[in-house]
């Protein structure tokens, strides 16, 4: 079954009948997300994303 990660909101101490982590990431089913979606107690978690290297801007010289 298909899971995704979500950041759980401050003062928020369990999600989906678990306590939250330290980091306040869950992995969730979109089932088990539904509930505390909905209540605006969880969002889904940004991913990370690579920086690509500056282009060299002088002009191709």
């Amino acid at each position: 079954m298909e899971t995704r990660q979500y950041r759980v909101r401050e003062g928020v101490t369990m999600v989906n009948g678990a306590k939250v982590p330290a980091n306040r990431i869950v992995t969730l089913t979109p089932t088990q997300a539904r509930y505390d979606l909905d209540h605006g107690r969880i969002a889904p978690a940004r991913k990370a994303r690579r920086r690509r290297p500056a282009k060299d801007d002088h002009g191709g010289r």
